[in-house]
């Protein structure tokens, strides 16, 4: 449940963050920056018709923009160091390693996923105050259909 509402901010974040992005074509975010970040191509294509269907005005668009730029890197970076924490917690797991170095390691990748976590809500928050209370509630029934179609995905994706 805790990973699953990291992953719903994260995807937030990047949604918001992607939209952005593919509303002004010569922002400071290239395509390439997307695709570092996780978005692929046609990802940043639905989250920009998710983005489109809020009637964003210039200037809500212009300070999305600012806090997009403002959180990115953190959130680039912590996401990084949770997967490197994570990586070497699994390597830790299969070692001749102490459970005591084992506890260590998991208790550091709690944290910086709570960091991560952390770092994504206060950007969530800067954005939510950009956003009108109806495109507030539109974004959230946006996503909400999209987290369905992702679940559907995944479950067709198990069975087979």
């Amino acid at each position: 449940m805790w990973l699953r509402r990291v992953s719903v901010w994260s995807f937030l974040v990047l949604a918001i963050g992607s939209a952005i992005a593919l509303i002004k074509p010569n922002s400071p975010f290239p395509e390439s920056a997307l695709q570092n970040l996780g978005a692929q191509k046609d990802g940043g294509q639905r989250e920009f018709r998710l983005m489109e269907q809020l009637n964003l005005n210039p200037d809500q668009k212009q300070k999305l923009t600012t806090i997009y730029s403002q959180y990115k890197d953190r959130i680039v970076q912590h996401k990084y160091a949770v997967r490197q924490a994570t990586k070497e917690l699994r390597e830790l797991m299969v070692s001749n390693a102490s459970a005591d170095e084992v506890r260590a390691k998991y208790q550091q990748v709690a944290v910086m996923r709570q960091q991560l976590e952390a770092t994504s809500f206060e950007s969530m928050l800067a954005m939510r105050d950009v956003l009108t209370p109806n495109q507030r509630s539109q974004f959230a029934q946006l996503m909400e259909q999209q987290g369905k179609k992702f679940d559907n995905q995944m479950v067709h994706q198990q069975r087979y």
